[in-house]
């Protein structure tokens, strides 16, 4: 019997690839429900996304288990136009269309993109020019910085690559977020490879949902789990070395663990079995992030909200909201007909104090400065707001090297794994990818 500590969607692939192996297994679950960061509600006709709304198509893990699990069918794409936008000086300015991480694949895109000052794009534009010198310790904003341009920095990879992670980018290690860049100034020019990717990119667009939201995903999971194998409301107090779980209500003996809770959480877990294995975990640090989801009649906004959404520019508006998402526009589905969604973002590590307002506050604050941004007018018919406390994991430049020594203690620790966005998962895809890895190392052990 094996142990599954946490009923996100790392450990609830994990459980999978254990139950599609016919190993038996206990999924602990410290909450009243499964998803962990994804969490969809269905309110008066309106599909609600409080967490994750969507999955990279390239990533396959996520598409392939989608298959799996026989919900191929209800995949769907974002809508034309996939335009996003970044809100600078009162104004939303389009990315460039093509684009990858915001930068233009096109010398056509980068003279019209306005966002940036002439002297920001011909900064931008001698990219290939620039010297070859990052490190393995090199945050995403340094190396913006050094390749682009600091103004590049300010107006596009913290608003855009920030938001991404409510994080910011001078902390934000490249190595462990964004390889892909590393390796692509090692190749000669991150420029070069944007076009590559633009000219190979999938023409149904990046991002995939499911028909009634994410949750769809988490429902045929469990449905595909043994009916006794989840136990809700079941927080874990400690593990043992042997192997046996502590939980507020007795012993649960096992031949190995698989621990997918946040890091913060896997710290306590592990202090008594492997300090210094609970001491790097803990040193994993998590932000807390809010959203405010509103909706409105169609007529009340004059805005045509053809795209996905827009971040904000922060050095130059004075907008609480770190981001919005054109729920409606974004996905098929949902909102009601001639009714829009929108989903405001606020809190993470620019800007912690927001997440402590009080609901009526952020939806206050988010209605006006959605109403001054988009032209609406009147009150929204729809207004819920939803809190993720200590949930964003941060990875920082020290976290490849953090997560090297986790790895050395863990191989003092036979029948131990750790999965999950607190450790080496980046986004709903790696999560599962991860996740199933997990469970088939677990499961080798038998």
């Amino acid at each position: 019997m094996i142990a599954v500590i946490g009923g996100g969607i790392a450990g609830l692939s994990a459980a999978y690839e254990l139950a599609v192996r016919g190993v038996p297994f206990k999924l602990f679950e410290a909450t009243r429900r499964l998803g962990g960061l994804i969490r969809t509600e269905h309110v008066d006709g309106f599909t609600i996304e409080a967490g994750a709304d969507s999955m990279l198509a390239q990533k396959r893990a996520a598409i392939d288990l989608c298959v799996d699990l026989g919900l191929e069918p209800r995949l769907i794409t974002t809508q034309h136009p996939r335009t996003a936008f970044v809100l600078h000086g009162g104004r939303l300015h389009p990315l460039p269309s093509p684009s990858v991480l915001g930068l233009p694949a096109t010398w056509r895109g980068l003279l019209s993109f306005d966002l940036l000052p002439i002297a920001a794009r011909a900064r931008l534009a001698l990219e290939p020019l620039v010297p070859r010198r990052g490190g393995d310790a090199e945050s995403i904003g340094h190396f913006f910085g050094r390749r682009f341009g600091q103004a590049t920095v300010d107006l596009l990879a913290q608003p855009l690559l920030g938001g991404i992670h409510s994080g910011d980018v001078n902390t934000l290690s490249l190595r462990a977020l964004m390889p892909r860049l590393a390796a692509a100034e090692a190749a000669g020019s991150v420029l070069r490879w944007v076009r590559r990717v633009a000219a190979a990119s999938d023409p149904s667009g990046a991002f995939r949902s499911l028909s009634a939201g994410m949750g769809e995903l988490v429902d045929a999971l469990r449905q595909r789990l043994p009916p006794d194998s989840i136990v809700l409301n079941a927080p874990v107090q400690a593990i043992e070395r042997g192997w046996n779980v502590r939980l507020p209500d007795g012993d649960f003996p096992c031949s190995a663990v698989i621990l997918a809770a946040p890091a913060h959480a896997a710290a306590r877990i592990l202090a008594q079995v492997d300090p210094p294995a609970a001491a790097l975990c803990a040193r994993t640090l998590y932000v807390s992030t809010a959203s405010v989801v509103l909706a409105w009649p169609r007529a009340a906004v004059r805005h045509p909200l053809r795209g996905s959404g827009f971040v904000v520019a922060r050095a130059g508006d004075a907008v609480r909201m770190n981001a919005c998402t054109w729920a409606s526009s974004k996905f098929e589905g949902r909102a009601p007909a001639d009714v829009v969604l929108l989903r405001a973002f606020f809190g993470g590590a620019m800007d912690p104090a927001a997440v402590d307002l009080q609901d009526d506050d952020l939806i206050v604050t988010a209605q006006r400065e959605l109403s001054e941004v988009l032209s609406i007018e009147g009150a929204p018919r729809l207004a819920r707001v939803y809190r993720w406390r200590d949930a964003g994991a941060q990875h920082d430049v020290e976290h490849p090297a953090r997560m090297a020594g986790l790895d050395r203690r863990l191989a003092l620790l036979p029948g131990l794994f750790v999965t999950g966005s607190g450790f080496r998962s980046v986004g709903v895809p790696d999560c599962i990818a991860d996740g199933r890895a997990a469970g088939a190392a677990a499961a080798s052990t038998l």
